[in-house]
C-alpha cells in the first residue's frame, strides 16, 4: 500500500484524542507512556522519513512536518519523540545501504533516538569507529532500539562523523529533571569504547550539508536535503503545534474568565482582546514561516539538487524566528492568564514551559542563526 499525505493526518486525527489524555501521565512519567508510543507506532508515524528501500514510505518534508505539528496540538511530549527520531530516520537514510539495513532491514520500524550535535568522540580503526563519551538530550531513548550520535574528531574536537549504535550498546543516565517537556524522555547517554562499523557511519560535514555519497540512490530525493535545514524546520513544526494547542486554552480561558472586582468578563477587556489578536498574528505567521521552508524543500526535491548553502541558512533562519514568534505569543497569552495560570492544573502553564523549553534546540537558536542569514544576505558568507 501506497501512503500519501491526507492519509497520514487522518491516522494522525485518529490516535490525536488519546495522546491528548495521555499528555500528564507522560510529563508524570517523564516519558512517553508506552500507549503514546505504542500508537504511534501501530499509524506507521515512524515510518514518515524512513527509506523506501528498507520498508518506510519516504514521504515529503511536508507530510512529516504537518504530522509532527498535528501530534504536537494533541500532545507536546509525543509531537516532540515522533519529530526528533523522524529527524534521525531521515539521517539513516544518508548512510551506506548496508546501515540502512542493519536499522531498518526486513521493514523494522528501528526507532532511531539520538542526538546530533558532536558531544563525543570516534576515533577511526580498523573497519570502524571507536566511540566514546556523553550525550545530552537523547529524547525517546527509552523507547528507541538504536541510538544516533554525532561525533567530534578527537584530534581537532571539530566535526568528525555521525554513526548509528544498537541501544542495548549504550548506557542511559537519567539526568531529565526539567521546567518542560518532561515526557519526552530526553535523557543523557553515555557510551564506552563502542566499536561501530564504517557501514554505520556518515561524514558529518557532507550530511549537514545535503551532500552525502548515498542519497541518490533513494526512490526520491528526499535524502539531498541539509541536515541542519531538515532539523530547523522539523523542529519549528513541533512548536507551531504548541503554540496552537496554547491559542486555544487561552481562549477557552479567557471566556469564562471574570475580574474578581467588578466581576466584569475578561473576554471584554479590549487589552485582553489585544493581546489575543497580536499572539494570534504571532502563531498564524510562524505557520507560514514553517510551510514557505516546506515550499522551497518541495521545489529543491522535484529539481533532484542538492541542498545549496542559501537555502540551508534560510531554513535555519525560517525555523529560529517561527519559534521566537511562537514563543512570544504563549509568553505573551500566558502573561494575561491571571494569578491561576501558575498553578500546576493550569493548561496554559504547562503550554508555557513546553514553548520556553523547546525553543532552547541549539538548532533554532535565534542568535547565530540571525547572524549567519544576515551574513550571507551581506555577503560575507558564502
Amino acid at each position: 500500500m501506497e501512503f500519501k499525505h491526507d492519509e497520514v493526518l487522518r491516522r494522525v486525527a485518529n490516535i490525536s484524542p488519546a495522546l491528548a489524555m495521555n499528555t500528564r501521565a507522560c510529563d508524570g512519567a517523564r516519558q512517553l507512556v508506552p500507549d503514546s508510543m505504542r500508537r504511534m507506532v501501530d499509524a506507521g508515524l515512524f515510518k514518515l522519513l524512513q527509506p523506501r528501500r528498507v520498508g518506510g514510505w519516504e514521504l515529503p518534508m511536508r507530510t512529516g512536518a504537518e504530522a509532527v505539528s498535528a501530534v504536537s496540538e494533541a500532545c507536546p511530549s509525543s509531537g516532540w519523540v515522533l519529530m526528533v527520531m523522524g529527524a534521525h530516520h531521515w539521517c539513516v537514510g544518508c548512510l551506506p545501504e548496508k546501515g540502512q539495513e542493519d536499522v531498518f532491514g526486513g521493514g523494522r520500524d528501528g526507532l532511531v533516538a539520538g542526538t546530533l550535535s558532536w558531544q563525543g568522540t570516534a576515533d577511526a580503526v580498523e573497519g570502524g569507529y571507536r566511540v566514546n563519551g556523553r550525550w545530552q538530550f537523547c529524547s525517546g531513548v527509552d523507547h528507541s532500539q538504536w541510538v544516533m550520535l554525532g561525533c567530534a574528531d578527537p584530534k581537532t574536537r571539530g566535526p568528525g562523523v555521525h554513526l548509528v549504535v544498537p541501544r542495548n550498546e549504550i548506557e542511559v543516565d537519567d539526568t531529565w529533571h526539567v521546567m518542560g517537556l518532561r515526557g519526552t524522555g530526553s535523557k543523557d547517554v553515555v557510551a564506552h569504547d563502542i566499536f561501530v562499523p564504517a557501514h554505520r557511519a556518515i561524514d558529518t560535514r557532507a550530511m549537514f550539508t545535503g551532500a552525502s555519497p548515498h542519497a541518490s540512490q533513494h526512490a526520491t530525493n528526499l535524502y539531498r536535503l541539509s541536515a541542519e535545514a531538515m532539523l530547523a524546520t522539523s523542529g519549528l513544526s513541533a512548536l507551531v503545534g504548541q503554540a496552537k494547542t496554547a491559542l486555544r486554552q487561552f481562549i477557552a480561558r479567557t471566556r469564562e474568565r471574570k475580574v474578581i472586582l467588578t466581576g466584569a468578563r475578561k473576554a471584554d477587556h479590549a487589552p485582553t482582546q489585544v493581546r489575543l489578536a497580536e499572539a494570534a498574528a504571532e502563531v498564524q505567521c510562524a505557520d507560514l514561516v514553517l510551510h514557505n521552508s516546506l515550499d522551497e524543500f518541495d521545489r529543491l526535491m522535484e529539481r533532484g539538487e542538492n541542498c545549496p548553502n542559501d537555502l540551508r541558512v534560510h531554513a535555519r533562519w525560517n525555523a529560529a524566528y517561527g519559534v521566537e514568534l511562537c514563543r512570544r505569543a504563549v509568553a505573551r497569552m500566558y502573561a494575561a492568564s491571571g494569578a491561576h495560570a501558575v498553578y500546576d492544573p493550569s493548561d496554559l502553564q504547562v503550554s508555557f514551559r513546553n514553548i520556553e523549553v523547546g525553543a532552547q534546540h541549539a538548532s533554532m537558536d535565534f542568535d547565530s542563526s540571525a547572524e549567519m542569514y544576515a551574513r550571507m544576505r551581506l555577503g560575507e558568507s558564502k
